[in-house]
């Protein structure tokens, strides 16, 4: 597919994840081309990413909009950034926490007669869940009167895994929706889950933005174990996977270590595998030591962004003693 590329979002505390979306993507996927877009600045791990599978990089550095440096790298916003300086006009978004299962371009074959193709819900939400995953309903309803939110309420989709194409929204809107937002905590939800469900469908019903929705995010906190053991297997020489069978994983929850007996992780654990056998050429022992050397690099970088998030949390409360 001419003018495509798929655009993988990570941070210092999922390198070791994003490395194993990049071998799913190269495994299933072949040459596709591969974007990281990085919310901090290069390392060891982007690099290696960079020199195995020859991925491009977008970060503060490269990204041609003042506005979007300052404003949205950081949880929840990054995958924003797709939609002005993709490196492509159509693109896949997968989170860092994703695993290619197949190719899902075989899902997608009308995928450029679409401004974007998300996820398809398969349950129906209730006013509560709602309130939950995305929007603050009464003051969604107080704001924005025109916006039919029930047209739309067995529509929103957790946006891990996302089709788009660059320039489907105005930045000017999105500025504005950020200053909103900003000033009024509370009313969307989950990170981008409210944000971006929001930018969608009032798009949608503005006949702004022609969506498709199929069934391409596989969410592991909705299934159990025993199922999902069955849904993605293995054989000696790695993942069995048939056409009908295609998804894109999401741990969209729990992440999936390598030796957790809570989360089926092992696609990602084979696919983290892969890419350190591709760079390194690393196998047996030697790929263990480095697997468990990168989850505690992690866990080092993630406690350690919570703590600073607590302390200045604390510094904001004491100014406004």
């Amino acid at each position: 597919m001419k003018d495509f590329g798929i655009i993988v979002g990570c941070c210092n505390q999922d390198y070791n994840f994003a490395e194993g979306v990049c071998a799913s993507i190269r495994y299933f996927m072949e040459d596709v081309p591969i974007c990281l877009l990085v919310d901090g600045i290069s390392s060891f791990e982007v690099r290696a990413m960079e020199r195995t599978y020859g991925v491009s990089v977008l970060n503060h550095i490269n990204i041609s909009s003042d506005f979007l440096k300052k404003h949205s790298f950081g949880w929840a916003l990054n995958k924003m950034i797709c939609f002005w300086e993709s490196p492509w006009e159509h693109f896949l978004y997968m989170d860092s926490d994703t695993n290619a299962w197949g190719n899902i371009l075989k899902k997608v074959p009308h995928l450029k007669e679409y401004d974007m193709v998300i996820d398809k819900p398969t349950s129906e939400y209730s006013d509560e869940d709602i309130c939950r995953w995305f929007f603050d309903i009464p003051q969604l309803e107080k704001h924005f009167p025109n916006f039919n939110w029930k047209a739309h309420r067995n529509d929103y989709v957790c946006p891990g895994v996302i089709f788009g194409r660059r320039n489907i929204f105005s930045l000017d809107e999105y500025k504005e929706l950020l200053e909103f937002n900003s000033s009024h905590p509370g009313l969307f939800k989950m990170g981008d889950m409210g944000f971006l469900n929001f930018l969608i469908f009032r798009a949608v019903d503005e006949g702004r933005l022609k969506l498709c929705q199929e069934d391409i995010q596989f969410l592991m906190p909705d299934f159990d174990m025993d199922y999902i053991e069955k849904r993605f297997p293995f054989d000696e020489k790695g993942p069995v996977c048939k056409d009908e069978d295609i998804t894109l994983i999401h741990w969209a929850g729990p992440k999936p270590a390598p030796f957790s007996r809570t989360v089926y992780g092992k696609p990602m654990t084979f696919f983290r595998r892969k890419f350190l056998e591709d760079a390194w050429n690393s196998q047996g022992l030697g790929t263990e030591v480095l697997l468990k050397a990168e989850d505690l690099k992690r866990y080092y970088f993630l406690y350690r962004n919570k703590l600073r998030k607590k302390f200045r949390q604390f510094k904001k409360k004491l100014a406004q003693k």
